[in-house]
């Protein structure tokens, strides 16, 4: 119930907040009407504008190549000897260059002779005697015609009259145009950011584009692209009540996170307490497991050799694991969940490592395991012993638990650092699990805190675990 009414008061709070938003949607709803037409006009000024230049260097490109083709044609008129010059010119262009020339009812060029003339060319000339013959005094068109295989550019001007007229045609294949005009076209669109391009022939077939729109707006083009559509998108779309909508979602929205934001903060906090008490009890309860496991295994040896020479060795096991257990917990329960960062002491890792693995021979042999150790760390070195003892107590038990078989422990050293490696060979074990929980993550942490850090490896079989500590080398 307490949960229910607390949302029950913030839905008031937020509808409260709310009423006044409503009032100043519908205000800005009012202002959008006003604005709507203005904006409408500035997209569509703006649209013409780019279609404009747009158009302009296209057709500028057009035009330059071929004034640059008509003026190869008249130098090679004018040469001695025109027919070969002009059909060299013709060739440079691959024949994508077509070229009439006629004088009264006589034509100049291309020669009659069949032998002289590609085959190619007969089509296109008749196309272009067509347009010559509709010519009078002073006339001069150009336009686009189709071919198989691409369409023309074509222009025709035709003076005089009788015997005296003179018709000068030139034709480009869009071979020799396209790739210049497309670089162009690129190069605006490339300068030109948020529009989008398409160029229609006067056949209707998109033979450029740029970019990505939704709704195109479309501009008929004159001139040497007479019959060509040039198709922009990309000006900016009014929409008609988007301010209102804006003015009241904007508002409530902030409304609600602010109200949600403050219940899901003092949630969040109370959720976080209660992890950071269970990560304590829980790593508290697993560092205290094995050493009471090792305290009931050697009260039972107690209890089983009543008095003999070895009562004071196990009673000397059990003071030290007592004491260790008092260590621990006053060290958990004063830190916290927070890693412990243990003071620096001076001993020789090796035999250290030695010492403890002897101290758990009963419980690990109890396990079916055999533990081996070696050192190459020769003397006594600078090191946090206690983070050393955990680590090295937590990774053989977990290996105890999950990979029982035979243990090999490494100490060495590199780096300023001292490494300590547990390799177990009980991988194929059916009580390895699929992820190891709270101990090697105890380890993971001590070892960070320390100055160090930790991995783990698959080893086929088995697995190693490698942990560092911070050594100091003075």
């Amino acid at each position: 119930m307490g949960s229910r009414s607390g949302w029950i008061a913030t839905a008031r709070t937020a509808l409260l907040f709310a009423l006044p938003l409503m009032l100043a949607a519908l205000l800005g709803a009012q202002a959008l009407d006003a604005d709507y037409l203005v904006l409408r006009e500035k997209a569509r000024r703006e649209t013409e504008r780019v279609a404009d230049a747009f158009s302009g260097a296209a057709v500028n490109e057009v035009t330059e190549l071929a004034a640059f083709a008509k003026l190869n044609i008249e130098k090679a008129a004018r040469d001695p000897n025109p027919d070969p010059t002009l059909w060299r010119v013709i060739y440079t262009y691959d024949l994508g260059l077509l070229v009439l020339k006629r004088r009264g009812d006589r034509v100049l060029f291309p020669p009659e002779d069949p032998l002289a003339m590609p085959k190619m060319w007969e089509e296109k000339l008749r196309a272009l005697t067509a347009i010559a013959d509709l010519l009078r005094d002073g006339d001069f068109v150009n336009g686009w015609f189709p071919n198989i295989a691409g369409e023309y550019y074509f222009e025709c001007r035709r003076k005089g009259a009788g015997a005296e007229r003179d018709e000068n045609c030139l034709a480009l294949s869009s071979t020799q145009i396209f790739p210049t005009l497309f670089g162009v076209l690129d190069e605006f669109a490339a300068v030109t950011p948020g529009w989008a391009f398409r160029l229609r022939d006067p056949f209707d077939r998109i033979v450029w584009s740029k970019g990505k729109g939704d709704a195109y707006e479309s501009f008929t083009q004159g001139g040497a692209l007479h019959g060509w559509v040039v198709e922009l998108s990309g000006a900016p779309n009014a929409k008609r009540g988007a301010l209102g909508r804006l003015a009241l979602a904007t508002p409530l929205a902030l409304v609600w996170l602010l109200l949600v934001f403050q219940a899901r903060r003092a949630q969040t906090a109370q959720a976080e307490e209660s992890a950071a008490r269970m990560t304590l009890l829980t790593q508290l309860s697993h560092d205290l497991r094995t050493p009471l496991a090792n305290l009931k295994l050697y009260a039972e040896l107690i209890r089983r050799k009543g008095d003999s020479p070895e009562l004071s060795r196990y009673c000397a096991v059990l003071t030290d694991e007592i004491d260790r257990l008092d260590a621990l917990a006053g060290a958990t329960l004063s830190q916290g969940a927070a890693p412990v960062q243990y003071r620096m002491e001076t001993a020789d890792p090796g035999e250290l490592a030695r010492e403890i693995v002897a101290r758990y021979h009963s419980l690990l042999a109890a396990s079916g395991c055999a533990c081996e150790v070696t050192s190459a760390v020769q003397g006594e070195r600078r090191f946090a012993t206690s983070a050393f003892e955990r680590i090295l107590i937590n990774l053989i038990d977990n290996a105890r638990k999950y990979a029982p078989g035979r243990i090999e422990v490494e100490v060495g050293e590199s780096g300023g650092l001292l490494h300590l490696r547990v390799r177990d060979h009980g991988g194929d074990s059916p009580k390895a699990p699929k992820s190891h929980g709270v101990g090697l993550s105890i380890v993971r942490e001590l070892a960070r805190a320390n100055g160090g850090g930790f991995t783990l490896s698959q080893a086929h079989p088995g697995s190693c675990a490698h942990a560092t500590l911070k050594m100091d080398v003075s």
